[in-house]
């Protein structure tokens, strides 16, 4: 039996931690405090910890780096709702096991839990590279698959190996690899970007690998190219499959011997920077557009950014961060977003992702009025309505809706009827109302509309 410590101040966290270990025939400490947490990691020794972030009286990193010193080969999962790639990094660097992110699924807690168990004996007491904690944020989000990202992000800081972005344009590839770069070991070396698709196909060789004086007829002055220019820090090639399949073919080349020569010469130049690439691609085109064993060396770490209508739950703190920028940019002081301009802006699918929502804030706020940005003043790029209606589904809208209201209900007594079954009967009895109202009271017509028989209707209907 092992014994499991969660520190957390919400009550309904360590009741489930206390069910899951139960069930699993470990024993579960909790805390709601950071010096709680202290106290009991040194009363009952734990085995594995899960520890928020965010605790009443101090932050659980600091709680972390307490651990670090007193029970270092002890594993400690960071938990927190509202996660960037700052705390993630942190919580990786202070030698946390993983970091976890808020809403928790039992599934993956029970998962961690295991994989923690096992190497408690092995856990790793490495620390990533040092990062300026003062370096600015790029990345805006805490839904769940972004703390994900966070997570791969603050791993693959502490390594050079070689990373293919993928996501549709607009979701932020660029904006990763710069975290990762800002967050490594090279982050005093140049971050050289590339957009393979914007440089015209006779010129795309010369800018990658540069040219000697003399290579062709433009070629006055000897010329280095973007490689060079990324010494030592990271090159990222995005789009990188735009590439003509000869220059797919010297990328590679480069990659397997880690050197290349300028247009021109034979000279080889040892490749010195770390290769970050992005793609925008469905990669079913693999062997026809793009080279499958390029493919292959590029995507060791294949790392997937999320649509943003994947996350629509980052949107409001993705708006009011633009409309930040955007005051200052515009010399404006709008205070912030009214609420269903923020439920319009969540229901439009965002075919620009992270992009179109910085141009559709900016470009709202520089001819909105008042104090507050509302539904009016919002200037899509194409029509909002129909894409809303493509975006959200009504009936998981009305199931989300009726979750929320019985997560806000108090638990039922014995001899009450549980939130669940009245909410149902609720919603049961408007969807009958109105069948009746669109049949003019027609019960035959009613339940041929909701394909039930006329008897089953009346039923329900005395019980309402």
């Amino acid at each position: 039996m092992a014994k499991i410590l969660v520190a957390d101040d919400e009550h309904a966290i360590c009741s489930a931690f206390q069910s899951i270990a139960a069930k699993a025939g470990h024993d579960c400490v909790t805390a709601s405090t950071g010096q709680e947490a202290i106290s009991a990691a040194q009363q009952h020794r734990p085995d594995v910890t899960f520890l928020d972030v965010r605790l009443p009286d101090m932050s659980g990193l600091d709680v972390l780096e307490r651990f670090q010193h007193n029970h270092k080969d002890m594993p400690v999962v960071v938990m927190t709702a509202h996660g960037t790639v700052q705390t993630a990094m942190q919580a990786i660097r202070g030698g946390a096991f993983d970091y976890l992110g808020k809403p928790l699924e039992l599934t993956q807690i029970r998962t961690l839990l295991d994989r923690a168990l096992q190497q408690r004996q092995t856990a790793s007491d490495s620390d990533l590279v040092s990062v300026d904690s003062d370096g600015e944020e790029q990345l805006i989000g805490s839904s769940a698959v972004m703390q994900e990202i966070y997570k791969m992000m603050s791993l693959l800081a502490g390594n050079d190996l070689t990373v293919l972005i993928t996501g549709e344009s607009g979701v932020g590839k660029e904006m990763v690899a710069r975290g990762i770069h800002q967050h490594s070991a090279r982050n005093e070396e140049p971050f050289v970007a590339v957009n393979c698709a914007a440089i015209p196909e006779q010129l795309i060789e010369s800018e990658l690998f540069g040219h000697e004086k003399g290579a062709f007829s433009s070629a006055h002055t000897r010329r280095a190219g973007r490689f060079e220019a990324a010494a030592g820090g990271t090159l990222f090639l995005d789009e990188v499959f735009e590439l003509p399949m000869h220059l797919q073919s010297k990328l590679l080349r480069a990659l397997q011997e880690r050197s290349f020569e300028r247009v021109g010469s034979v000279t080889p130049i040892e490749l010195e920077a770390r290769i970050i690439a992005a793609t925008n691609r469905p990669i079913q085109n693999v062997g026809v557009t793009i080279r499958e064993d390029l493919y292959h060396r590029l995507s060791l770490i294949n790392l997937n950014i999320p649509a943003l209508r994947d996350r629509r739950e980052d949107i409001p703190a993705l708006a009011h961060h633009f409309l930040a920028q955007a005051n200052l940019a515009l010399d404006k002081d709008i205070k912030g977003i009214h609420e269903e301009a923020l439920a319009q802006l969540q229901g439009y699918t965002w075919p620009g992702n992270v992009r179109e929502l910085d141009h559709t804030i900016k470009r709202s706020a520089l001819t909105a009025s008042g104090p507050m940005l509302n539904s009016m003043d919002l200037q899509f790029e194409s029509t909002p309505v129909s894409a809303a209606a493509d975006a959200v589904d009504p009936i998981e809208l009305t199931a989300k809706t009726a979750l929320q209201e019985i997560l806000a209900r108090p638990p039922p007594s014995d001899d009450e009827t549980s939130a669940f079954h009245s909410l149902v009967a609720q919603t049961e009895a408007a969807i009958i109302e109105e069948a009746l109202h669109i049949t003019e009271g027609n019960q035959v017509a009613a339940a041929q509309l909701l394909g039930i028989n006329r008897t089953t209707l009346r039923n329900k209907m005395k019980r309402e």
